[in-house]
């Protein structure tokens, strides 16, 4: 039994079809079936039941899928050990944020890594949602930056450590309420503005595409069909409010500046929600053995909040 034989075994555990594991593996769909096919053979009884419209494991796979899955962590915890002893620290350390999280939070760490491991190359990648967290599953990213929730377990097994606060604010230009002929809402209010629900209902509203956040602002926000923006990322939303093209539920870091400006005013909905708060997380996977590179990191933000947990999780 080969190693990629389990691993697909595991993913379509996961996907439920041959052609989404040759999608995840980047193989043809011919070689997935060929592996899997070899893989029953090899084990001499069936593993999967192939009488309904998805691939299912049989009783006896799933007993089979829980031992290949230790197998599989075995061998990333061995592969990473023989890194280790090879050459000492790692010499790179992947580390991808999610967009909505302002990145500045790494940058002490990250100094006392240059300056600890200098040697060790230093790869930041920004993704969006729940992509971080993906990279960290297949192996892609050793650590993640990305708000928490606790749902976001379901795509892995995963340790955390709490960064900082989270907060999703809703907000406007006061220029567009101006524009609206709402100029006493604009000029008054040095905090929030209140404004209420048919104030907003011709207004054009910016939200994020779905982008597998795991919240559903369309729900917190519970507004009926005006006008809408999606943009697949927080950057060009912020740049969209700024230029008044609509009002809408963005990350506060991304806009505290403005907001002290009074370039963005927060909007307060009477009987809503209008603000969202979650924490920051730093994620690692659970079944790899950590570098002294990445624990250098790991230990800056644990023994700054001593909140490391595999239970950890936000509220919102």
């Amino acid at each position: 039994m080969k190693l990629n034989q389990l691993e697909m075994l595991i993913h379509l555990a996961e996907v439920g079809s041959v052609q989404a594991v040759a999608e995840r593996m980047h193989r043809t769909q011919a070689a997935v079936s060929m592996a899997l096919k070899n893989l029953e053979q090899e084990a001499g009884f069936k593993l999967f039941d192939r009488s309904g419209y998805r691939l299912a494991l049989t009783q006896r796979g799933q007993q089979f899928l829980r031992q290949a899955s230790e197998v599989i962590r075995q061998n990333q915890r061995l592969q990473s050990l023989t890194q280790q002893l090879r050459t000492g620290a790692e010499p790179q350390l992947r580390i991808s944020y999610d967009y909505t999280c302002a990145p500045a939070v790494l940058f002490p760490a990250l100094q006392q890594l240059q300056q600890t491991f200098p040697a060790t190359e230093l790869l930041l990648s920004g993704d969006s949602q729940l992509r971080s967290l993906r990279k960290i599953r297949d192996g892609e990213a050793e650590l993640a930056l990305c708000p928490w929730l606790p749902v976001f377990r379901q795509h892995g097994d995963f340790e955390t450590v709490r960064v900082r606060p989270f907060e999703l604010l809703i907000v406007v230009a006061p220029a567009l309420l101006q524009q609206a002929g709402l100029v006493e809402l604009a000029a008054s209010h040095p905090a929030a503005i209140k404004v209420s629900r048919q104030d907003l209902l011709d207004l054009p509203m910016l939200i994020p595409q779905n982008q597998d956040v795991g919240i559903d602002l369309d729900i917190i926000l519970r507004m009926p069909g005006q006008q809408r923006i999606r943009v697949n990322d927080s950057i060009t939303q912020r740049e969209l409010l700024l230029a008044g093209m609509g009002w809408g539920i963005i990350p506060g870091d991304l806009v505290g500046d403005a907001i002290a400006q009074q370039m963005l005013r927060p909007i307060d909905i009477p009987g809503f929600i209008n603000q969202v708060n979650l924490e920051v997380h730093m994620v690692r996977s659970a079944e790899r053995l950590a570098g002294p590179a990445e624990r250098l990191i790991w230990q800056y933000f644990a023994g700054a909040h001593g909140d490391t947990s595999s239970d950890a999780s936000g509220e919102y």
